[in-house]
């Protein structure tokens, strides 16, 4: 079969291009092994939008189209599912990602177009769905999984996660090519690509989707088939800076000193940059300057959310004030430049508590700081209670939830004022000299800093983010 793997048209984030599909290239892998033809469209990279998508899509010569969704862009996957449908009506459409996998029944009903959907990992259950398809069955209650209807029902098969990450192979890089994701001031550097090392989260922030997608467990690479694929992104596309996404790198000890001392082994050095964040709780300062001798960047995020211990239990982050200060003095000791990432607006929480949040922010002498209003994102556990306790709609939009816009406030406010509380937080942290150095020290981060500022406070703050 011939596949078109689509990362869709969406309001892009202040002219910054996204990291590349990395999910599309585990899936295009996973097809092309089994003899498929495998082609992807990421419309966000090429400057397809919705406008000329139908031109884009027009020459291509394809059975399935698969689309990855992300919540925000919803509208536009529905229309461009349409526009399939009307230049191709005999092609299967599929949906995966994020937004499935947290509401897999919903998406159908949301699509009535689309044919099926996928929730969590693809990896497995979309070479079987491709050869059910191709025989012309009409029951996929065996493919892992799989949404989809029968007759007026739909039917969400359970997902199954790949327990061996390394018989995956690499993402088809190929046709990802990753040197073309480079743009001055975009969130992927020159000569970076990303770099998938572990999956999963064991965690239970009540306000993180990140487990829904990729499960529990926390699974890992080889650290030789991790070298192996830095070896080949950098022969091949000259790629000397990877972007690590993973949402609990640091959580295996043994695993982080493993690929450190691997790293600093090799003939050949390199950068890492953990763009998620690291926990604090799984530091300590032998991995710390191991990471450092290892390469990586100085700069580095961590997820400290509040500066209220009752919000924290709230959040159930598992996380203390006093391990928060002791861990980020641990970081800068160390030599790295922990940024701070902070959510204002958490259900629950109060003007108080938000001010504590601001107030230990600047105590820490973080050279950076995120202030996001909280996102209700599907599925998550705070999300599901604020729409059962009937402070968010049964139909809540969810194309509303970025990280520039307000989509909620707690009882006691408003969202308008969150917003102003929002704004007075950033303004405080960012106009004094550690930020500052820190924004005019490097050209990118300074681009996008000031893109923020300007859409905030010029602009109110209504561009879609990623």
């Amino acid at each position: 079969m011939k596949i078109l793997l689509i990362a869709p048209p969406k309001d892009d984030y202040m002219g910054v291009a996204q990291y590349p599909p990395v999910g599309l290239g585990y899936l295009a892998t996973a097809a092309r092994k089994e003899g498929h033809q495998v082609e992807i469209l990421d419309c966000v990279k090429d400057r397809v939008e919705l406008g000329a998508f139908a031109s884009a899509v027009q020459a291509k010569d394809f059975d399935v189209a698969g689309f990855m969704v992300w919540s925000l862009a919803l509208p536009q996957v529905r229309e461009s599912v349409g526009i399939i449908k009307r230049l191709r009506p005999r092609a299967t459409v599929i949906l995966g990602g994020p937004h499935p996998s947290a509401l897999p029944g919903k998406t159908l009903e949301f699509f009535p177009q689309a044919d099926f959907a996928f929730r969590g990992e693809g990896e497995i259950g979309f070479p079987l769905f491709l050869a059910a398809l191709g025989r012309g069955e009409k029951d996929f209650s065996g493919v892992p999984g799989l949404v989809w209807r029968r007759n007026s029902e739909v039917i969400a098969n359970d997902p199954r996660m790949s327990e061996d990450l390394d018989a995956l192979g690499f993402p088809s890089w190929d046709l990802i090519k990753p040197r073309e994701y480079f743009m001055p001031g975009s969130l992927i550097g020159k000569d970076t690509s990303v770099l998938t090392c572990t999956r999963g989260c064991p965690y239970s922030c009540t306000f993180c989707s990140a487990w829904i997608t990729a499960g529990k467990k926390i699974r890992k690479r080889s650290i030789q088939n991790i070298l192996e694929e830095i070896e080949h992104l950098d022969k091949s596309y000259g790629i000397k800076i990877f972007d690590i996404p993973d949402e609990n790198f640091t959580f295996d000890r043994d695993f982080v000193k493993g690929f450190c001392n691997a790293v600093i082994a090799h003939k050949k050095r390199f950068e890492f940059f953990l763009p998620n964040g690291i926990r604090l709780d799984s530091l300590d300062e032998e991995i710390l300057s191991l990471m450092r001798k290892a390469g990586f960047r100085r700069e580095v995020a961590v997820g400290i959310e509040s500066g209220s211990e009752r919000v924290l239990k709230l959040m159930k982050k598992s996380l203390s004030l006093g391990m928060v200060r002791e861990k980020v003095k641990l970081l800068r000791r160390t030599g790295f430049r922990p940024i701070g990432y902070f959510i204002l607006g958490f259900p629950g929480e109060t003007k108080e508590d938000m001010e504590k949040t601001v107030t230990l922010a600047i105590e820490l002498k973080l050279s950076a700081a995120a202030f996001t209003p909280f996102a209700p994102m599907p599925g998550t556990e705070a999300t599901c209670a604020l729409i059962e306790r009937g402070e968010l709609p049964q139909d809540f939009d969810f194309t509303s939830v970025t990280t520039d816009r307000v989509a909620y406030a707690p009882s006691g406010m408003t969202k308008e004022e969150l917003d102003a509380i929002r704004k007075r937080a950033l303004l405080r942290f960012n106009l004094r000299w550690r930020p500052l150095l820190y924004y005019f020290g490097n050209y990118n981060s300074f681009k996008f800093a000031w893109a923020k500022f300007v859409n905030l406070f010029v602009k109110g703050g209504q561009a879609r983010g990623q």
